[in-house]
């Protein structure tokens, strides 16, 4: 399995979110398929029950919306692009998944010493981290 391509496959699936985002241009938030759930977990190698969890739903509960080609609420929904977006701007920042993955794990200057992945359980947090990446992206890290 090619771990790298893949994510740049659901990069790229997902382009036009990431380019709205980018832009800061406000959407209606919208639901999205269950089917999202796999490609966040290939940008993010999350543990399937670990991020089922945060969308407040059993793995379970996931794989029925899947297989009954059901869509997340809007609030599950924006999660998951979010998460999306995330991890493609950590990607653009890092150069790789990987080492953004180790940043994430590391406590952070620019957060005061705390360590970025404990943020992005929320949106807020991941808009947080998001900035965070941004002002590294420019070079104002104090």
């Amino acid at each position: 399995m090619d771990t790298a391509n893949d994510t740049k496959k659901v990069f790229k699936q997902y382009a036009d979110y990431i380019q709205e985002e980018a832009s800061n241009r406000v959407s209606e938030p919208s639901a999205i398929y269950a089917s999202a759930f796999d490609d966040m977990l290939t940008v993010t190698s999350y543990d399937k029950d670990f991020a089922a969890d945060l969308l407040d739903v059993s793995y379970k509960t996931v794989s029925r919306y899947q297989k009954d080609k059901k869509k997340f609420s809007p609030l599950q929904s924006e999660y998951v692009l979010k998460t999306i977006v995330l991890f493609n701007k950590g990607n653009e920042v890092f150069g790789s998944t990987e080492s953004f993955n180790r940043w994430l794990d590391k406590p952070s200057f620019g957060i005061g010493n705390r360590i970025p992945r404990s943020f992005i359980t929320t949106v807020g947090g991941i808009h947080f981290i998001q900035d965070e990446l941004n002002r590294i992206a420019h070079g104002d890290l104090a």
